[in-house]
């Protein structure tokens, strides 16, 4: 599937595959769709950071399984997943010592989660704007530095 951003000007953007990855847009359509995989270090490291034993982050929050440890899901997504009030955007509540499956996750145009995270953001438009995505002025800024790394 062919990607592209229009700007206002008409410029656009067809970043291919080997683009830099996207800031995330915090749409939960990947925390919604995976059962990330623990590892027994991965386990320890959540739990000490949750400052519960391992037996109790077990118990809580992962679903043993014959392939091993997964992380539960709600059926809002990850049980770690926290939506804003509107239900828009979502926010990990582990976000800084998350399990390395989350971690090496690399928010791209060229993933269908994020063209559908797209999707799921536009509102009754077919225009999207980055501000629209993004509220921090950080963020815009990383974002287009993405967009222009490939020209």
């Amino acid at each position: 599937m062919r990607v592209s951003l229009r700007t206002f000007n008409g410029d656009e953007y067809s970043p291919n595959e080997e683009s830099l990855p996207i800031e995330c847009f915090r749409c939960g359509v990947c925390c919604i769709g995976y059962y990330p995989q623990l590892s027994v270090e991965e386990v320890d490291r959540i739990a000490g950071n949750l400052h519960i034993s391992a037996d109790e982050f077990i118990s809580k929050y992962v679903q043993v399984t014959q392939i091993g440890y997964l992380l539960q899901q709600t059926e809002y997504g990850c049980v770690f997943l926290d939506w804003e009030k509107n239900g828009s955007k979502a926010r990990c509540i582990i976000h800084p010592f998350r399990p390395d499956a989350c971690r090496n996750w690399a928010p791209s145009l060229f993933r269908r989660e994020c063209r559908e995270g797209l999707v799921k953001l536009r509102k009754d438009s077919d225009l999207l704007q980055a501000g629209d995505i993004y509220e921090d002025p950080e963020q815009l800024k990383r974002f287009y530095a993405s967009l222009k790394a490939d020209y």
